[in-house]
């Protein structure tokens, strides 16, 4: 089993060079991430993810107000017990795609 930690970036939406970093889910063993963050532009949130591990970036939705990028946030808070227990950053990434509604 995966050594996984949610640690959250930002708890508060923090706006720096129209980026804001929501959270990082970290696999402590791996030395490897899961991040979502978010690029602001023209008013609308473009929510993307990095997987550190494979180097990979998806764009994932666009939100039109910063309260759908607290709800996301909440959203997947709820959800840390179920993410630690997963055992890999790949199932998890797909845990949180199917939790993000498109």
């Amino acid at each position: 089993m995966l050594n996984i930690n949610l640690v959250y970036i930002y708890p508060k939406i923090i706006e720096i060079n129209n980026e804001i970093h929501l959270l990082r889910i970290i696999d402590q063993k791996l030395k490897e991430s899961l991040v979502l963050y978010c690029i602001k532009e023209d008013n609308v949130y473009k929510i993307s993810s990095i997987n550190t591990m494979v180097g990979e970036v998806k764009y994932l939705i666009n939100y039109n107000d910063e309260n759908d990028l607290r709800k996301l946030v909440n959203n997947i808070k709820s959800k840390e017990k179920n993410i630690k227990e997963l055992n890999n950053l790949e199932k998890i990434e797909k845990y949180i795609l199917k939790t993000i509604k498109y």
